[in-house]
Order: C-alpha cells, then structure tokens, then sequence
C-alpha cells in the first residue's frame, strides 16, 4: 500500500519506529508523528503545533465515525455491499459538514445539525 502514497504522511506514536521512517522515506513518504515525552523533537515548534492540530481533527473525525454511524461494524457479506455503506456513511459526514459550514457553524459540531438546517 506504501507505494500508492506519495508526500506527507501524518502517523500516531505507532509509527514512530525508525525503521518504519527509513522504510517510508524509501518509497518518497515524509513520515511525521508526534514524539515521545522523553525523545527531543528538531522539528520547528510551529509546525508540530501545526500537525498535532490536523491529527486532533482526525481523530475527531475518526471518533465520529464510529460512535455516529458505526463505521467499525459493517455487518456485510461481500465487499460490493461494505464498501457502498461506507460511501454512505462518508457521505452523510460531508453532508452534515458542508449543512455546518452553510450556517455559519464548526463544520464538525454535529450536536446542533437539526437546530441549523
């Protein structure tokens, strides 16, 4: 799958393995993932704020996922059928998104959707 990738690759501490780093930078990934406590980071501290930022909405995203439209269970028989739930569930997430956004509101607050639409 890394050969599909091409860029910058934001990771969680997961990846923080050199190895796996080395492994990236092979194939033309820019691998960054936040740092251990003990472990000093080079990088320039506007920049980690910058992708500590993009991975907290990620995770927001992720979080909503699964607790909104139970994307862990799919519950399907063939991979036609998984995979066109999905794009549904996808779907509606940019829908409510884009319904945010058009009132004026943080395009992933979804508690006031009804109350803005």
């Amino acid at each position: 799958m890394m050969e599909i990738i091409a860029g910058l690759l934001l990771g969680d501490k997961e990846y923080i393995r050199p190895e796996f780093k080395n492994d990236c930078q092979e194939v033309g990934i820019d691998l960054q993932t936040p740092l251990r406590k003990n472990m000093k980071d080079e990088r320039p501290k506007s920049f980690v704020k910058l992708i500590m930022r993009v991975r907290r909405r990620i995770e927001t995203v992720i979080g909503q996922l699964e607790e909104r439209f139970e994307m862990e269970k799919c519950r399907c028989r063939d991979m036609w059928h998984m995979t066109s739930r999905i794009a549904r569930k996808l779907l509606a997430h940019n829908i409510g998104s884009y319904l945010n956004i058009s009132a004026g509101k943080a395009p992933i607050q979804f508690e006031n959707l009804i109350a803005a639409a």
